[in-house]
Parts: structure tokens; sequence; C-alpha cells
């Protein structure tokens, strides 16, 4: 039997570690986005509208660093262990590209939509019948819930598994209404978190908060990704056809 001293130990050191890989975490995100920090830094200074071009190119390594975020934060949640740095920019290095595709696709779809809405609310007077301005808003912003949606099981999946495009999309839009509950619980996550980092204004909050999030996304996607792993015929060939998600 554990003596309560080595189970104090125990906890301790187990608590120790998520604050260390949680802060290490952050700080390599922190620090693969360290394009898009400069220039909110800039853009904080001079007073800048963030809507612009060079926010949006400073955005685009973002992906690739969510990517291997879930990475290592997957790791943790299967192992209870992970060689942070290591795991980290070997994720960032082999899911580069495919992450990149991703992100770039869902950011240029969601500026088409702020876009537009902006127009919308920009030329209201030319729309005799409010209530289309009010239909074709709902629509654009239900669009954008549901593309932030997709992208918290495409991010995630495309970090521990080798699926063509089409099937990670299809994939991970089935799991958006399929599993409901968990799409709000990530949503719950997301708005929480950036509740408490805004509302508290704690520097140590917003520097967990990247590493947080994705770990409590890995947490509660965990069943899916079990589910997935079990249908794929090998870790070389990670590849499921759509119809065998539903058995």
């Amino acid at each position: 039997m554990f003596s309560k001293k080595e189970f104090d130990e125990g906890v301790i050191y187990t608590i120790f570690n998520y604050i260390w890989w949680f802060l290490l975490g952050s700080f390599y995100f922190a620090l693969t986005n360290i394009l898009f920090i400069f220039v909110c830094w800039i853009i904080n200074a001079q007073g800048i509208s963030y809507f612009n071009l060079i926010t949006i190119i400073s955005l685009l390594p973002t992906g690739p660093a969510l990517v291997a975020l879930f990475s290592v934060m997957g790791k943790i949640v299967r192992e209870n262990d992970v060689n942070m740095t290591k795991d980290f920019f070997k994720a960032y290095r082999k899911n580069f590209s495919e992450a990149l595709f991703y992100w770039s696709s869902f950011l240029a779809i969601l500026i088409i939509i702020y876009a537009d809405i902006v127009y919308l609310n920009a030329n209201v007077q030319l729309i005799s019948a409010k209530f289309i301005l009010i239909a074709v808003k709902f629509i654009l912003i239900t669009a954008a819930l549901i593309l932030i949606s997709i992208t918290f099981y495409v991010l995630p999946i495309i970090s521990r598994f080798y699926f063509r495009k089409k099937d990670v999309m299809k994939i991970s839009f089935y799991y958006v209404f399929k599993k409901i509950h968990i799409t709000i619980l990530n949503w719950i996550c997301l708005i929480g978190l950036s509740y408490l980092s805004i509302e508290i204004s704690s520097s140590i909050l917003i520097f967990f908060f990247s590493s947080a999030l994705c770990y409590l996304i890995i947490f509660n996607e965990k069943s899916i990704l079990m589910s997935l792993e079990e249908k794929c015929p090998s870790l070389e060939d990670r590849y499921i056809s759509t119809d065998k998600i539903e058995k």
C-alpha cells in the first residue's frame, strides 16, 4: 500500500508536470506565432484596424501551431506523459503543410463571411425588405459557427491520423451534429476560457489559454478519436471510408 506521503508526492508531481507541460506548450505555441504577436503589438501601438492583409497573413502559422499543440495534448490525454519540446516540433514539422491547407481554407471562408456581413451592415439602406437582411445575416453567422465547429474536429483528427482531405471534412461534419453534445461542450470551453482570460485580465491565465483549450477539446473528443483509431487498419495506413463511421 502507498503511504499518505507517497500519495501526496505523486499528486504534487503530477500537478507540477501538467503545469509545466501547459506552460511549455503555450510558450511554443506563442513562439511559432511570433509574427502574429508582433503584428498585434504594432497594431495596438499605431491604432490600426485589425482587419487587414498583414494580420491575415500573420495568422497563417497559427494552424500548424494548433495542430502541433493538439498532438502533444492528445499524447498527454492518452499516455499521461509527453516530451513537450521534441513532440511539439516533430508534430509541427510533420503536419505543417496539411495543417496550413485546412487552416488557410477555413480562414479564407471566415474572412469572406465577415466581409459579407460588414458589407450588409454598411449598405442596409439599400435592402428594402429587412427580413431578407436578417435572414442572410443569420445564414452567414450560422455558416461561420458550423465552420468553426468543424475546425474543432479537423485539427485534432489531422494531428493524429492520415485521411484523405474529403474524408477528414466528411468525418468532422458528421461528428459536429452526431456528437452535438461534444460540439456544444467545445464551444463552452472556448467561450468560458476566453471570458475568464478577458475578465480576470491575468497574464498567467492568458498564457495557459492555448494549452488548456486544446487539452479540453482533445479530452472532450477522446472517445471519438479512440473510435477512429479502432477502425483504422494500421498505423502506416490510417484510412477508413466514411461509411464505416456510422457503424
